[in-house]
Order: structure tokens, then C-alpha cells, then sequence
């Protein structure tokens, strides 16, 4: 029995291998021919391939490696491969990236050719294909654009690759997959994600054909009726601004309640004007016609450019970081719990520029002196000592020479284009620093600080400083960045400040501080917009499209 047994599972072996050896036989070669055809090609890959003539490889350094590390095996030659590959690309071009970035448009042509073609349209695609997964990684890891191209003083580590990327892409592309690749690299960071789904709704409202252009010869108010207050409803509608319940026009007849600004108007009006940095007022002139006729595209792309500044700050970031938003006057501190406390800041105007950069605050200093740096000495200080000879004693200044000794200032001869004498202004409520800064020194003396002054916070437009950032609620700040001292408490700060004395306080570790700059950005679930006053995003947006 075991002898008739064996024979018959042997004669049914042999039968079956000759079966599989005519179905997989030719699929065993056409890999095979794929896999020639991918040598070939990556052996010579480059923009005047005759494969891929009219396609720039970024990625033509790597490729061969990669290939290599597969022995040139496809990488995408199954259905399910392709589309997690399209699905990432989706996602890609969802945080602010074109589809030409990863060759969309023509990876779906010759996807098309290479399931009804040879080896020769498997291997051309698979190529293409390759690339703009990549870019994909290469983008998400480290943005498209290389910020140290636009600022010589960048210092923003870029993220640390500790592995061999071709050993890193081969392992996931032969393991659990690319979905399971992106799925690593993907930026968590909850800024970026509010931005994510911001790009979404914007190119949503897009779709819907954009905004109409509110007529500006007429400043609206409270209480006119005119026809462009039907026209500024549309506008307000079509970005999501306006509320139920509010009148849209159906005429365009005198007499037509939606010409009407009425109350509920003025309150979505007073919270467009606060997204966008402008007076709250629920006047509509030139300032807020020109916010209101912006392009959609405009915002479209003020999002892009922040997600793209975000790739560059929160790759390797730490779980709690100070972080001042330059362009919008705010800064904020990210905290391990995922909190976020915000407040409004003063930062440097157009003429006289915060830097980006990133530090760690080391130690605050209450009561502190102010020396003056030399720029403002020269082109602010040195005019109103030669109108006003009590300024320096109302101010509470004095004054030191080259050696570093005080001296009396009788005895400078302020006429003189440069006195060479040094300006340092004494603890006091009129101290320019107010009563606390956080010290993170940098080349460039910038630092956050209190202020004696407090009225500027109620601006709009803070942009007013000469670079350092003035903060409104620093004592609160000192709280929370003093949280891991346990003889820390509001009592000691307070003992500190009516002393009156210069005293500096350790932080129980060195907090992260991010200088950064969004002209658009997600808060408390809603976007905000603001002018790009230090004129940098239009370089940045070229870069990013190119």
C-alpha cells in the first residue's frame, strides 16, 4: 500500500510541476527580461535616456545602488505595490507638494503602458517610479528646499539618517512594505497637521471657484447698505466666514437685505479683520479690501510655504520647546503633555529683523540692565541725548568708556559721529527690558524679554522691535519654564523682583527655542493669515514650485 501510495503521489507531483513550469515559466522569464531591462537602464540614467528623455532623475545617484542591493528585481511590479505607492504620492502632494514632484502624470501613462507592454515599458516605469518614491522619502524627511540656499546664518540641524537608506528602503520593500516606510517617516507634530488640513480646505474652496473680488471704492460700515456688502457676503461664504443664518443675496434690486451691513455682518467682518492681524473694527478699508482680495491660490500657497518651514523646524524636535512665530507676533510653549501655551509678542520690524534660528533658553535674569547695542546707540539714542540733556537720567542710564569704567556724562562729547562710549540702563520700571529676560546667547543679542510698555500688545501689527522678542505674559513663562525646580514658586519670583536686584535663575534643563517665520498658520482650529513683511516667502514659493 505505501509503495502504490508514494508511486501515485509522485506521478501527480511530476504532473503538477509540468503545470506550473507552463504557467510560471514565462511569468519567471519575463522577471527575469524586467530585471535586465532595470540594469540597463540604471546603468545609464539620466536625463537623456532614451527611456526617460524627458525626465530629470533626482534620485540618478541612487538608483543604481538601490538596484544594485535588489539585484534589479522590480520593486513595483505587483497591483497592491502600486497603488500604496500612488496612495503615499496622494499623501505627498496633500502636505503641499506638486504633482509633478514625483512625475504624477507620467507614472499613470506608463503605468498604463507597462501592464499591457513588455519588460522594456515594466522596467521604464518601475525606474520612474522608484524616483519619485525617493523624492517622496527625501522631501518628507527634509523638505524640498534647502533653507541654508536662502539664509547664510541657518542653524537648524537637519535630521540625523543613522542607517544606510539603501539598506533601509530594500528592508521595507521586501518586508512589511512602503506604506509601512511612510508610515515612520510621517510628521505627527499637530501644527503640521492643522496645516495639512488646512492646504485640503483651501483647495477645496479652489474647486469651488475661488472668491469674488469685493468692489473697494466705498469703505463699508456698520449700518450702510450698499451693493458691494452683497458682494463682501459672497466672499466672506465662499472662504467658510460667514455664519448661519446670515442673509446671502438672491437680487441685486436696491432695497435687497443682503446689500444691508447689518449686525450679524459686523461680527463675522470683526473676525475675518482678527485672523488676519488687521484692526477688529468692522471698517472695511483699503488694508482689509486688500486681505479680503487676496487670491485663493494666494493662501493656497502661504500654507505650502508653512508646511514646508515645518519640515525644516519639527523632524528631530524634542517634546517641549518654546517656539516664536515672527511673522504673526506670538509665541508659544509646546509642552510634553501636548498643551500649548500661547501669548502675544512683539518681534523685530521690517527694518530691523528677528533672525531665524534655533538656541536653548539657558537662564532668565530678573531686574535686569539693558546695554545698548551699538546700532541703536548710533541711529536712536544718540539723537535724543544731543535734543534732551535729561534723557539719560530719566531713563536711568549710565554711562561706561572703552575700558568698561562708569563715567560721568558731562564728560562725553556727544556731538561727536561716534562718542565711543557704551550706554547701559539700570533695573527699574522703565528698564526698556522690563523686569525679566531669557537669556539664550547668540551672536546675534536677541533674546525674549518683558517690556516697560505694555500698550503695544494691543496692536495688530506688532512687528515693531529692533529684533529681540518683547513677550506680554513673561512671568507666566518663567512659571512654566521653572516647573522642574521644586523650590521654585510665584512667592521667590516675587521676593526676587522688589529687590530690585540683578539676579540670575538657572532653568532646571535648557528649554529649546525656535525663531521661525509662517505667514500662515492653525490656532485653536482656525487659520490665520499675515502680510509677508520681511519679504521672503515669494523666493521660498519659486524654490518650492520649481
Amino acid at each position: 500500500m505505501s509503495r502504490i501510495f508514494f508511486a501515485r503521489h509522485f506521478v501527480i507531483a511530476r504532473v503538477l510541476l509540468l503545470c506550473l513550469g507552463h504557467i510560471f515559466g514565462p511569468v519567471v522569464a519575463q522577471a527575469e527580461a524586467v530585471s535586465d531591462q532595470i540594469k540597463d537602464l540604471v546603468g545609464t540614467v539620466s536625463a537623456e535616456s532614451a527611456a526617460l528623455q524627458n525626465t530629470n532623475l533626482d534620485a540618478a545617484d541612487l538608483l543604481p545602488k538601490l538596484y544594485d542591493a535588489r539585484e534589479y528585481r522590480p520593486a513595483w511590479g505587483e497591483e497592491g505595490s502600486v497603488e500604496v505607492l500612488f496612495r503615499a504620492l496622494d499623501k505627498g502632494v496633500a502636505q503641499g507638494f506638486t504633482p509633478a514632484d514625483f512625475h504624477i502624470p507620467e507614472l499613470l501613462e506608463r503605468y498604463k503602458k507597462a501592464k499591457a507592454g513588455g519588460a522594456w515599458e515594466k522596467a521604464t516605469f518601475d525606474v520612474l517610479a522608484m524616483d519619485a518614491a525617493i523624492k517622496l522619502i527625501n522631501y518628507s524627511i527634509f523638505g524640498k528646499v534647502n533653507p541654508g540656499d536662502f539664509d547664510k546664518d541657518w542653524n537648524f540641524a537637519r535630521p540625523v539618517i543613522e542607517r544606510d537608506p539603501v539598506q533601509v528602503i530594500t528592508q521595507y520593500l521586501d518586508g512589511q512594505g512602503f506604506a509601512a516606510l511612510m508610515a515612520l517617516i510621517d510628521l505627527e507634530n499637530p501644527q503640521y497637521q492643522g496645516l495639512v488640513d488646512a492646504l485640503e480646505t483651501y483647495r477645496q474652496f479652489a474647486l469651488n471657484g475661488s472668491w469674488p473680488e469685493v468692489p473697494s471704492e466705498t469703505v463699508l460700515k456698520p449700518g450702510m447698505s450698499e451693493p458691494a456688502v452683497a458682494v463682501l457676503r459672497h466672499r466672506l461664504a465662499a472662504e467658510g466666514a460667514l455664519n448661519e443664518g446670515q442673509i446671502l443675496p438672491s437680487t441685486i434690486d436696491e432695497g435687497d437685505p443682503a446689500q444691508v451691513y447689518d449686525d450679524r455682518l459686523e461680527v463675522d467682518v470683526k473676525a475675518f479683520q482678527a485672523r488676519h492681524g488687521l484692526e477688529a473694527d468692522g471698517a472695511i478699508g483699503p488694508k482689509t479690501f486688500a486681505v479680503l482680495n487676496r487670491s485663493v491660490e494666494d493662501r493656497i500657497n502661504q500654507i505650502r510655504l508653512s508646511l514646508e518651514r515645518a519640515r525644516w523646524l519639527f523632524r528631530d524636535e524634542e517634546s517641549e520647546y518654546v517656539l516664536v512665530n515672527i511673522a504673526g507676533a506670538r509665541t508659544y510653549l509646546a509642552r510634553a503633555d501636548g498643551s500649548v501655551w500661547t501669548t502675544r509678542s512683539i518681534t523685530g520690524s521690517q527694518y530691523r529683523k528677528t533672525p531665524v534660528f534655533r538656541d536653548e533658553i539657558q537662564y532668565m535674569e530678573f531686574n535686569p540692565t539693558w546695554t545698548v547695542p551699538a546700532s541703536i546707540f548710533r541711529k536712536d539714542k544718540l539723537a535724543r541725548i544731543r535734543k534732551d540733556p535729561g534723557y539719560l537720567d530719566r531713563g536711568n542710564y549710565i554711562v561706561r568708556n572703552q575700558e568698561g569704567a562708569v563715567i560721568p556724562a558731562s564728560s562725553v562729547n556727544w556731538g561727536a559721529d561716534n562718542p565711543r562710549v557704551t550706554l547701559v540702563q539700570q533695573p527699574g520700571p522703565n528698564n526698556a527690558l522690563g523686569l525679566v529676560k531669557f537669556m539664550f546667547p547668540n551672536k546675534y543679542a536677541v533674546y525674549l524679554h518683558d517690556t516697560n510698555d505694555r500698550t503695544l500688545f494691543g496692536r495688530n501689527e506688532r512687528n515693531l522691535s529692533s529684533g529681540c522678542v518683547r513677550v506680554e505674559y513673561p512671568f507666566e513663562l518663567a512659571g512654566l519654564l521653572m516647573e522642574g525646580d521644586p523650590e521654585w514658586n510665584s512667592a521667590r519670583m516675587q521676593s526676587i523682583l522688589d529687590s530690585g536686584k540683578t539676579v540670575r535663575i538657572n532653568l532646571p534643563k535648557p528649554m529649546p527655542v525656535l525663531l521661525t517665520y509662517w505667514t500662515a498658520w492653525v490656532e485653536d482650529g482656525e487659520v490665520h493669515f499675515r502680510e509677508d513683511i520681511y519679504g521672503r516667502d515669494k523666493r521660498i514659493l519659486t524654490a518650492l514650485d520649481r
